[in-house]
């Protein structure tokens, strides 16, 4: 007991010294109370809401408490596509969300939805935190200023009808899709009906039926409480969505130097944790599904290889619009990690 104690009172002493000049840096620099909005459509318990609360911490710690962050997590100030017009509007100051669903706003942005575009975390961070993930960071429409990426995962389909083990096994299914043209293409060539939907929506059209299922990615479909209302889970990763963080550009315009500093820290360090935690949550997520009843099926790598094949007209389709250019260099950053091993 008194080893312990002795421990609790040393790490004290040395963090205290720490924490005493941040708050002495943060009186120094131009740093003015302020309370800003952060908007997301996943729950607090979920990896995005462990993300926006650790970014959220880190603000008051490097600002000397005087800039706080409140979350708005659930949806409740609106779906992504609301969020996003309410971010360029200035009515709220920050959200995070996959980037794809800025393709109405700039078709690049479509690339992040290349349907079994990368095979692991590996490959993806490398295109994120590279010369590649800077450059979309710049390309972010008016109204919006990119802080980081994060982690959402692999999406995996779920339904209410069968199991999806093979390319066939989608046909005639009735899937929500996201609000993005790549994404509902690409569940129409592997025969599913597809059914954009925002995802504040989603719980609802599944226990009623509207629809025998959706995609998302493990932490979602088990924080959102999908097992539910669904009985089928398939691995098809057939896409990694990163989350972006991103400010109201009107809000990070009103802020000082020192200000935009802090937030851009804090969302940078956030990262770091965020991955780290959602990537351990989906392997502690998918054991949860199982055991309330979930039906999961490992989908092999070959049968991932056809539905690859399948899908590859749509992959033409929007390389084109994308453009050919963006395209190879998200390749390009994806051979590097195959070739290093």
């Amino acid at each position: 007991m008194k080893t312990k104690l002795t421990r609790r009172l040393l790490c004290g002493l040395i963090a205290a010294p720490a924490l005493l000049w941040a708050g002495v840096q943060a009186h120094a620099a131009d740093i003015k109370e302020r309370t800003l909005r952060f908007a997301f459509v996943q729950p607090k318990e979920s990896h995005m809401g462990y993300g926006a609360q650790k970014f959220a911490d880190l603000v008051a710690q490097k600002s000397g408490k005087k800039m706080q962050v409140k979350l708005y997590p659930n949806g409740t100030l609106g779906g992504d596509l609301q969020t996003v017009s309410a971010l360029q509007g200035g009515t709220i100051d920050l959200t995070t969300m996959p980037p794809g669903l800025l393709v109405g706003l700039k078709k690049e942005f479509g690339a992040f939805d290349l349907p079994f575009l990368f095979n692991d975390f590996a490959e993806a961070d490398a295109v994120l935190d590279g010369p590649v993930g800077k450059q979309f960071m710049e390309r972010l429409p008016n109204g919006l200023v990119g802080l980081a990426y994060w982690d959402h995962g692999f999406r995996n389909v779920s339904n209410n009808r069968r199991p999806i083990a093979k390319a066939e096994d989608f046909e005639g299914l009735k899937l929500r899709a996201l609000q993005a043209p790549l994404m509902i293409d690409t569940f129409k060539a592997l025969g599913a009906n597809a059914v954009p939907m925002a995802f504040t929506e989603l719980y609802a059209a599944l226990e009623s039926r509207a629809v025998d299922g959706q995609d998302n990615p493990i932490v979602a479909f088990a924080t959102n409480r999908f097992d539910e209302v669904q009985k089928h889970l398939s691995t098809t990763r057939h896409v990694y969505n990163p989350l972006m963080v991103m400010a109201s550009r009107k809000a990070w315009d009103s802020l000082s130097a020192d200000e935009r500093k802090v937030l851009m820290d804090a969302a940078n360090e956030a990262r770091i944790e965020q991955r780290r935690v959602s990537r351990e949550m989906e392997a502690k997520a998918l054991a949860e599904i199982r055991k309330k009843g979930v039906l999961v099926t490992e989908v092999s790598p070959q049968e991932r290889e056809r539905m690859r094949e399948k899908v590859k007209p749509v992959t033409d389709k929007y390389v084109k619009e994308i453009g050919e250019d963006v395209v190879s260099s998200f390749h390009a950053e994806i051979d590097k990690v195959r070739t290093a091993r």
